[in-house]
């Protein structure tokens, strides 16, 4: 079951609004919370897990999540140089202080302020390709972090303007594909591969990366076939299981090059490769250094 995450662990007791900017990484796990999370994709791409839904996700996805919805983004490759960075405005409603009817009535934003939820009892997704949310967010932040005199009232202040914009942005999209006011959105994405099954795959790599952990191992550990889940695993991560294994193999090998003494090879057996001509040339083509070197910088 998805963890349950608390408002009274974010928010100052006489502020309800959170700020954060989070580097999403691969060990998160699926989490739930009693506060309204409204979440802009800043940088990168990757994947979002939503419930029981799998999106792919980039610069500009937003989305409104109701108090209770399980979700977990995930970056989309270990590649630290390019990685999924999302800003997060987490809020309890009344902290806003104005009449819910002032907000768009139509997208349903206005009974979730009134803890009534969604009229689909979903959440709501909208990309924004011209980096509207991406300058709201943005100076929310700042202000957030940087704490100048009346940095409450602007944050606030900003938050009703993105949900605003949601609002108006939500709307258009429902004209442009002419649907009624009471039609969902957004259309909900289902895939093969499950956020749950991804997860617990990531995880045993993450457990027995220094054994001889193979595809099949792996594919058991989901109840899926070998090739099936291969297929699946690089549509979603961008890699084979043999580069994600490797990357992985080759970072922890990393951290021991910088915090231990250990000897090159005895780094090398502990994270799975005992043919060091094949090692070497691994740890190039990944790193672009040998592993004498990248320990002497």
């Amino acid at each position: 079951m998805a963890e349950l995450l608390r408002g009274e662990r974010f928010f100052e007791e006489d502020y309800r609004i959170f700020l954060n900017r989070e580097t999403e990484a691969f060990a998160t796990g699926m989490h739930r919370h009693d506060f309204v999370e409204l979440s802009l994709v800043a940088e990168g791409r990757g994947f979002h897990y939503v419930e029981d839904q799998l999106l792919e996700v980039a610069k500009g996805d937003l989305f409104l999540l109701p108090v209770g919805t399980s979700h977990v983004f995930r970056p989309g490759s270990t590649d630290k140089t390019s990685p999924l960075v999302v800003l997060n405005f987490i809020f309890d409603p009344s902290a806003l202080d104005i009449p819910p009817e002032w907000l768009t009535e139509q997208t349903g934003i206005a009974d979730l302020l009134r803890k009534q939820g969604l009229p689909d009892g979903g959440w709501y997704r909208c990309a924004d390709r011209q980096d509207r949310f991406l300058a709201l967010f943005t100076q929310a932040y700042r202000e957030y972090t940087e704490r100048s005199a009346g940095f409450r009232t602007m944050v606030k202040a900003l938050l009703v303007q993105s949900l605003l914009l949601l609002g108006r942005t939500l709307e258009e999209e429902r004209l442009r594909q002419g649907k009624s006011a009471s039609d969902s959105f957004p259309a909900l994405v289902n895939e093969t591969l499950s956020a749950e099954k991804l997860a617990e795959a990531l995880r045993y790599i993450e457990l027995h990366y220094g054994d001889r952990v193979t595809l099949k191992d792996v594919a058991d550990q989901v109840y899926m076939s070998a090739g099936h889940f291969q297929n699946q695993f690089k549509r979603l991560t961008g890699q084979t299981f043999n580069q994600y294994l490797q990357n992985v193999r080759i970072q922890k090998c990393c951290q021991l090059l910088r915090t231990t003494d250990k000897t090159v090879q005895q780094t090398a057996n502990e994270v799975g490769y005992s043919d060091m001509k094949f090692f070497h040339s691994l740890f190039r083509r990944i790193t672009g250094s040998s592993p004498q070197r990248y320990r002497r910088a």
